[in-house]
């Protein structure tokens, strides 16, 4: 069959095969629809309206759209199986102004704020953060350290999966090549809009560093993933990476041009789950030379989290889910501009905040626990996390989008936050424990990522996120991948100073440790506040 697909004021024209889904004749195509879910039917995110022709309504549909929605024409594309020709529109977020951490602790919602210029002929390499959800780089100036562009961008494996474990699913089931050309294709875009910044040329670049998790690793590699999610989850290969980049990404991208002579390395990881960006993390936060006990949390869609100090180091990770970046949550969106990031509960109105000070567009992860405390501490939640009767069955509406739909958050999301936010703090309780240390011995805690970066730490620490004990310890980290990627792209002795943490650190497993469940159903409860 013959799809058009418009998406914007653009149209392109796609063959989608027999008995095909349309979500997975555009992957096939390169047209990029978040699917965070994996193409389950549980996200209700990859949505499209039908324009001409016919798309037969699923059971999918009919639990996800009302029925002057469904005649409307909105379908889920992860069930849609298209049986003649047809015309249909993306109706899934604008995700080309989604807030993007840099380095350091600023965090930018375009990635072009451009620095300094380099010294005559000098050579230049780039750092990479990626993500699950996004990618971060910087062009550097090898010799004089300085920063010469940023850019950041949506992970376009998205696609496949919000999470860590859709991908290696999809990988497994024959999407290891696919996987492998879309973060290769966002990294040479990436590099093009760098050098298009400075007006620079790809010859000058002569080595890339990345800093990602273990998963990220193996699919920017190529390497199979089958190992990745069955005990014993054995990684292929966890060391420092040293690699020619256009010997990577060429066999994947044979029609890209990729510029010859740079070096690619990735920074080791410590296990499947606690990856190189934590090392990178640890690198940059200076644990090494730390005498008291600090630690570091990575909230994502795994909870990655490290204690420890210059004697000694343990790790873990939690699968959090990807209610932290608003995914699985019914009006969840990503950091966008018209996202709801902030609010708060006074005389029966919720106020709220959106990115941009845009007319809001749905709940993002920050914006999904401040209404969750809120909800608590007026008693709209109880400590179990049920619903008032009032509004158990359609949930409480928040604000409406600029058409007038609510913007609604329900009992299921609630019980989503619930779980994730349990997820992380019995990992912290359990890696406190097999420590030795209590919450008032902890010296720092440093928050990554760009969860940590926008949260609220008081209603953090109030639906029972962080420990009371933390309150006062909490550093805000921002992009330490990032950071950690950047420092070894410029010292060599710091590349090898990551290889030595991430040797030295041992990682403990929640799913084998005996005190994890307890943790879990404990910290399952809302304290009353």
């Amino acid at each position: 069959m013959e799809i058009k697909v418009i998406s914007g004021s653009k149209t392109k024209k796609i063959i989608c095969l027999e008995q095909e889904t349309l979500l997975d004749a555009m992957k096939r195509q390169n047209i990029y629809i978040p699917a965070y879910c994996g193409g389950r039917g549980t996200c209700k995110k990859c949505r499209v309206r039908l324009r001409e022709g016919q798309l037969p309504v699923t059971a999918a549909d009919r639990e996800a759209f009302s029925k002057e929605q469904l005649e409307d024409g909105m379908r889920l594309s992860c069930f849609a199986r298209p049986d003649q020709d047809c015309t249909v529109e993306l109706c899934t977020e604008d995700e080309k102004d989604f807030k993007i951490l840099t380095s350091g602790d600023t965090a930018t919602s375009d990635g072009q704020d451009r620095t300094e210029g380099p010294e005559p002929n000098e050579d230049l390499g780039i750092a990479v953060d990626i993500g699950t959800t996004t990618i971060a780089m910087e062009l550097v100036a090898l010799n004089s350290k300085k920063v010469l562009a940023r850019d950041s961008r949506i992970n376009h494996q998205r696609a496949f999966g919000a999470d860590v474990i859709s991908r290696i699913q999809a990988s497994v089931d024959g999407e290891k090549e696919a996987l492998q050309r879309s973060i290769g294709n966002d990294l040479l875009d990436g590099m093009e809009e760098l050098l298009k910044q400075t007006g620079m040329g790809a010859e000058r670049i002569r080595k890339m560093t990345v800093a990602a998790n273990t998963t990220m690793c193996h699919l920017l590699m190529g390497y199979p993933c089958n190992t990745l999610g069955v005990a014993p989850f054995t990684p292929v290969n966890i060391d420092v990476i040293r690699e020619d980049l256009k010997s990577v990404l060429a066999p994947v991208l044979p029609n890209r041009t990729i510029p010859e002579g740079i070096e690619l390395i990735i920074l080791p990881g410590i296990s499947t789950y606690v990856g190189a960006d934590i090392v990178a993390g640890l690198l940059v936060s200076h644990f090494y030379e730390e005498e008291g006990p600090c630690m570091l949390i990575d909230l994502g869609t795994n909870g990655e989290m490290a204690i420890g100090g210059k004697s000694r180091r343990i790790a873990t990770s939690t699968a959090a889910g990807p209610a932290f970046e608003g995914g699985n949550i019914s009006c969840g969106t990503g950091s966008v501009p018209g996202a709801i990031c902030s609010v708060s509960y006074d005389k029966g109105y919720m106020e709220w905040e959106t990115i941009g000070n845009q007319p809001p567009s749905g709940i993002c992860g920050t914006g999904v626990l401040d209404i969750t405390a809120e909800l608590v501490k007026h008693d709209i939640v109880d400590e179990t996390g049920l619903l008032d009767d009032d509004y158990f069955d359609l949930g409480v509406e928040i604000a409406r989008k600029a058409d007038g739909e609510p913007i609604l958050f329900t009992q299921k999301d609630v019980r989503e936050i619930q779980l994730a936010k349990a997820a992380v703090r019995a990992g912290i309780q359990v890696l406190l424990k097999r420590y030795g240390a209590e919450c008032d011995q902890i010296r720092t805690v440093y928050l990554a990522g760009g969860f940590g970066f926008s949260l609220d730490v008081e209603k953090a620490i109030a639906v029972g996120l962080l420990p009371e004990g933390f309150r006062g310890k909490i550093k805000i980290a921002g992009n330490s991948s990032l950071e950690g990627a950047r420092v070894c792209l410029l010292c060599e002795d710091m590349l090898l100073k990551a290889r030595q943490l991430a040797r030295e650190t041992l990682e403990i497993s929640l799913g084998n440790d005996p005190d994890f469940n307890e943790c879990y159903m404990d910290a399952m409860y809302f304290e009353s506040l």
